[in-house]
């Protein structure tokens, strides 16, 4: 175990966990986001169920499931451990990290969060441009 981690370790730890992340998305997306019904895609329908249903707000439904994941990290910081087995610490930051993503992209998509650095620059990102056709 390194003591003091550099810099450059924890860069390339960010990028790996990143990635994983990003993967786990990609994979759980099919699972989560249409169904028979849907038209079109929409990356956010687990979400926005819960206001379809009135439970809550799309935004609100976010939150209660970063929390779910805050509380399974804060009994592992009290005990020591996990009851449930199949779902790691690890497991639980990249659903955090997730939903971060998902959290904040639908604000943007919304008009609730305005982000104007270059990514969301159609003109600098022509990736998006194709996802928003």
């Amino acid at each position: 175990m390194i003591k003091n981690m550099p810099p450059e370790h924890l860069f390339a730890f960010h990028n790996y966990l990143c990635g994983t992340a990003l993967e786990l998305m990609e994979q759980k997306n099919a699972d989560y986001t249409n169904s028979a019904e849907d038209i079109e895609p929409n990356c956010f329908a687990n979400f926005t169920r819960c206001e379809d249903m009135g439970v809550c707000t799309t935004e609100q439904g976010f939150l209660v499931r970063m929390t779910d994941k805050l509380s399974r990290l804060s009994t592992f910081v009290t005990s020591g451990e996990l009851k449930v087995k199949d779902e790691s610490v690890k497991d639980t930051v990249l659903d955090l990290i997730n939903y971060s993503v998902l959290f904040l992209a639908y604000l943007q998509q919304e008009g609730k969060y305005k982000d104007t650095s270059s990514y969301w620059n159609t003109q600098q990102n022509p990736n998006l441009v194709e996802g928003l056709q």
